[in-house]
């Protein structure tokens, strides 16, 4: 079996441009303007989208909450 993590499009879509950002740490900070523009615009589609930057250790989940009315 491949170890390689699967992603859907959209993560698929951000770490294809991992190579035009030099650093990890720029590529991470990226992916967080990235997402934060992501849930602005899904606001025009009725979704409200929080994300928060992990604080804990790698082994607990990040926390993704979506409201659809």
């Amino acid at each position: 079996m491949n170890d390689e993590k699967l992603y859907g499009e959209l993560m698929t879509f951000l770490l294809q441009r991992r190579r035009h950002h030099g650093t990890e740490d720029r590529f991470k900070a990226y992916v967080a303007d990235s997402v934060q523009v992501l849930a602005r615009d899904l606001r025009d589609f009725g979704l409200d989208v929080v994300v928060e930057r992990r604080k804990a250790p790698r082994r607990e989940l990040n926390s993704l909450s979506v409201g659809c009315e």
